[in-house]
């Protein structure tokens, strides 16, 4: 039976990009679900040994949550990744109990969904990181577009872990 959970209940902007938003986090979380610490931690592409569903789930967390606090609001950086770990937030992955980091991206979700429900969309971001500014639109439409990118390659990895095929 084909997902409908992709469809808002209202056609106006906001409706419309948190559903995508919402659709594209739950479908990172179900192409995870039932993986064992074992599979979820593995990484079977030599070139990427960082590339497991645990580390990405754990970096679209703390993706969510840098361009959430930070960008948006002008925050300070938390996250684990250093100029000595830029890949942090995957080695961090490697770590964690598994169920913990699903708790933990679930978590993240939830709260990047409240704030963007409410958030003034227009609301423009100037980052010493970036040469332009962002709105918290752009944002919203780029954690889209990131989750659902990653979302490719947990397909891969779920296949190539178990043999379970998604849509």
């Amino acid at each position: 039976m084909a997902r409908t959970d992709d469809i808002p209940e209202a056609y106006d902007e906001r409706s419309v990009l948190l559903q995508m938003l919402h659709y594209a986090q739950d479908t990172a979380v179900m192409k995870v679900s039932g993986l064992s610490q074992e599979l979820a931690r593995r990484a079977p592409l030599e070139t990427s040994p960082l590339m497991s569903p645990a580390n990405i789930l754990n970096h679209l967390r703390w993706v969510e949550r840098s361009w959430v606090d930070t960008d948006l609001f002008g925050g300070p950086d938390e996250a684990p990744w250093t100029a000595e770990h830029p890949d942090g937030e995957m080695e961090e992955g490697s770590t964690l109990p598994f169920d913990e980091v699903v708790a933990l991206y679930e978590e993240q979700t939830a709260r990047t969904r409240a704030v963007f429900a409410e958030v003034d969309l227009d609301m423009v971001r100037r980052n010493e990181m970036r040469p332009q500014p962002v709105t918290a639109r752009w944002i919203l439409v780029h954690l889209v577009e990131e989750t659902a990118r990653h979302n490719g390659h947990l397909d891969i990895l779920r296949e190539l872990a178990d043999g379970t095929k998604g849509d």
